[in-house]
């Protein structure tokens, strides 16, 4: 990770605005980009609402993107991995696996939130980062904190106060809750902004940078140009992630907000165009493999056995037996029976027989 919390007592903490920002920041290019981005990211949520059960192809999405944001934080591993340590008891879970899962479980912890209550609170916050650390009960940073660069060592931002975070992220909440159909109060423009005035106030000892992605979507889904959290912005901004954090600085130390807003818009753009492209070859596939199941094995074939290996491009036999609520053994007779026709690959884990949807792994891994 190129930025690091650590302690720092003895620097001046930036005193930061309040939202909205006092620059001009809205002009025509800004315009032009932001177009283009809505459109997709209708197209997105439009072929979302096509699909009857959308969490079934978010399932393998979530942990796409769960290992996008993790890898911005240096925590390292692989697809397989992460798929195969899901079926695994806690115990037996490699660390950097475990923080890919905690994410996918903070991003459809907030996800359940805000579908009950339709705004982004206090205690939700709290709680995605409380989920991502595996705590319980804490709350923002009671101590100075500084940002260092780790290859210079050196420090590149002071964060607010302490004392300054309460009212700083009440402000940031009804930012980010606005209703409004003015154009430089677009809901992209200000996912981007306030996602910016999240890191900046680094309102939790750690766990700011997962915990202000996932923030994103969920203000996109608040705002209804989303009904599900499926635009991830996360491997665009680690393929990106020097010019990334040289923005942001750019807004701190210059006051410049063109850049950097032109920088998130269009990555919300390539990042919509590119979900809608794995959606259709999800789908596609879940087609073609549904046809095949039916037909070569009308005795198996369930629309729940398409969904469950679909959902789970990894699974067990026991796994298998309790989405479906079958025996154990029956389960593993379907497993057996798909992989006899190429539909699944048995592999050992350990003591554990997986079985793997290669198809759909591909297509992840693309």
């Amino acid at each position: 990770m190129d930025l690091e919390t650590i302690s720092a007592k003895d620097v001046k903490p930036y005193p930061l605005p309040k939202l909205p920002p006092r620059a001009i920041y809205f002009n025509n290019e800004i315009l032009k980009e932001l177009v283009g981005a809505r459109t997709q990211i209708a197209e997105l949520k439009g072929y979302c609402l096509d699909y009857p059960n959308p969490l079934l192809l978010l399932s393998p999405a979530i942990i796409k993107e769960s290992l996008a944001s993790s890898e911005i934080e240096d925590i390292h591993t692989t697809l397989i991995d992460v798929l195969q340590n899901a079926l695994l008891p806690e115990i037996e879970r490699r660390q950097p696996d475990k923080e890919v899962l905690r994410y996918r479980e903070a991003i459809l912890f907030g996800y359940k939130a805000i579908k009950e209550r339709p705004v982004i609170t206090h205690s939700l916050i709290v709680g995605i980062q409380n989920t991502l650390m595996q705590i319980r009960g804490q709350d923002f940073r009671s101590d100075q904190n500084a940002i260092i660069n780790q290859k210079t060592n050196k420090i590149v931002f002071v964060p607010p106060k302490a004392a300054d975070i309460p009212e700083l992220m009440r402000n940031w909440e009804s930012y980010v809750n606005l209703k409004s159909d003015n154009l430089k109060d677009d809901p992209l423009i200000r996912a981007a902004i306030a996602h910016y005035q999240f890191e900046s106030i680094h309102p939790f000892t750690d766990g700011n940078g997962r915990t202000g992605r996932i923030l994103m979507v969920l203000q996109m889904i608040n705002a209804d140009l989303l009904t599900a959290p499926i635009l991830y912005i996360s491997g665009y901004i680690n393929k990106n992630r020097s010019e990334y954090y040289g923005l942001l600085r750019e807004v701190t130390n210059k006051g410049i907000w063109k850049n950097y807003l032109l920088f998130m818009i269009r990555g919300f753009k390539m990042q919509a165009t590119k979900t809608k492209g794995h959606l259709l070859e999800t789908r596609a596939l879940f087609e073609s493999t549904r046809k095949t199941v039916k037909n070569k094995l009308p005795n198996v074939y369930s629309h729940e056995l398409m969904e469950a290996i679909f959902a789970n491009p990894i699974i067990t036999p026991t796994a298998l037996a309790n989405k479906l609520g079958v025996h154990h053994i029956t389960a593993g007779d379907y497993l057996k029976k798909l992989e006899k026709n190429k539909i699944v690959r048995g592999r050992k884990v350990g003591k554990y027989r997986m079985y793997a949807n290669e198809g759909l792994i591909r297509l992840l891994n693309k």
